[in-house]
């Protein structure tokens, strides 16, 4: 009711006040120049006051609007900090398990590598020692045919110098029996 009662007096008072102070600088009285300042204070005093209680609403509601936007606009804010903070640790998350999935990928090569490595190794010493062997029968094979090279030469140099020796101390009754007895070992194998 009290509320009320303002509410009523304000505009009579803004309605009695222009009124009045329209008389007053109408009359043009340059004596009461003091009085005349006092009621245009206060008439502007009203004048406010009747502003801001007619204002009041659409300010407070202008106002409590600007505040629920702000507020709604702040918590949106935090709330696309916190997805964008959650994004970031998914992506920080993967971009670890990436991390860790490169380097067993690294692990993992550099053991193939190294068991790579070690299989030509061993398949270099067994076609070394293969190639050794092979060498080393080669090398037999060719001391023996040289052995019996040698053996054959040494057979036909023994057979010609026994030849030669043979015609200068075989005379020519000699010779004759040296045929016959080959002649009769002929005849014997045949």
């Amino acid at each position: 009711m009290k509320g009320l009662l303002f509410r009523l007096q304000i505009p009579t008072l803004v309605i009695w006040q222009v009124f009045w102070a329209q008389d007053l600088w109408a009359a043009g009285n340059r004596q009461d120049f003091p009085g005349e300042v006092f009621w245009q204070i206060f008439s502007f005093v009203l004048l406010v006051i009747l502003l801001s209680y007619v204002s009041k609403k659409p300010i407070h509601t202008f106002l409590t609007k600007r505040q629920k936007d702000i507020k709604d606009f702040l918590e949106n804010a935090f709330q696309k900090e916190s997805e964008s903070l959650g994004l970031f640790e998914e992506w920080d998350k993967k971009l670890n398990l990436l991390n860790q999935e490169i380097a067993g990928l690294h692990q993992r090569i550099k053991q193939e590598g190294d068991g790579e490595l070690q299989r030509i190794i061993e398949r270099a010493m067994q076609e070394g020692e293969r190639i050794k062997k092979q060498a080393q029968l080669i090398a037999e094979q060719e001391v023996k045919k040289a052995r019996v090279a040698l053996k054959k030469e040494m057979a036909d140099l023994a057979l010609e110098l026994a030849e030669k020796l043979l015609i200068k101390a075989i005379h020519p009754e000699d010779q004759e029996r040296l045929v016959n007895e080959f002649i009769a070992n002929i005849k014997e194998v045949r």
